[in-house]
């Protein structure tokens, strides 16, 4: 009978290169399941909407400490060290480093969000339906005296609330789909049954229309 490949692989080794062969897999698993675990607490301490300040602030106190442990180590290998270490934020958990925003931006955005948050705070219990049915309602008035400023201000003052309300629940709902679909892929990082996994993606694939594959 002829010897399969990976038995003829295994007998290639002696009994102890064999042991360290294994322990040496062995090892290299538990330490990928704790650098995930510290990129998870990582990720948990930054949040999912982090700032550029943030990321940098995180970024120069993760290098302080890398080079505290290794002291040996030169400038550069603690930013090789960051480089793979953003990699698995971004791989696992959707964290990518933010753009930067420059001073006269930010203060457009402030002045954009003080904004938003008057109009909110005048039809914040207005419905998207309930606001559709008032712009409808100002169109018609439109209609039939073009030159009714009145109309045409409260039409401009509800589209943009309209536009508001879909974004907040647009971003919520990103964020819910981020944080799910980084929980399943991490889990699914760590599965080892086959059994388990097939199942999964069988119920994924059911689940998702052939247009979207």
């Amino acid at each position: 009978m002829e010897k399969s490949i990976i038995a003829e692989q295994i007998a290639a080794l002696s009994p102890d290169q064999a042991l360290t062969a294994k322990d040496c897999g062995f090892q290299y698993a538990r330490n990928q399941l704790a650098v995930f675990e510290n990129g998870r607490d990582y990720a948990a301490m930054l949040g999912t909407d982090p700032t550029f300040d943030q990321w940098e602030a995180g970024r120069l106190q993760w290098v302080s400490g890398y080079v505290e442990a290794n002291p040996a180590n030169t400038g550069n290998a603690a930013d090789k060290a960051w480089n793979r270490f953003a990699g698995l934020l971004d791989e696992y958990f959707g964290l990518s480093k933010p753009k930067a925003v420059s001073v006269a931006a930010e203060k457009k955005r402030a002045e954009r969000e003080a904004k938003q948050k008057e109009l909110l705070a005048k039809h914040g219990d207005l419905t998207p339906t309930m606001i559709r049915a008032q712009m409808e309602a100002a169109y018609q008035t439109l209609a039939k005296n073009p030159t009714n400023k009145e109309a045409a201000k409260q039409v401009k003052e509800l589209d943009k609330v309209l536009k508001v309300k879909q974004s907040a629940e647009n971003k919520e709902h990103g964020e819910e789909l981020k944080a799910l679909r980084g929980a399943v892929k991490a889990e699914a990082g760590k599965c080892t049954d086959l059994d388990i996994l097939q199942q999964v993606l069988d119920i994924l694939v059911d689940a998702i229309p052939e247009a979207d594959l």
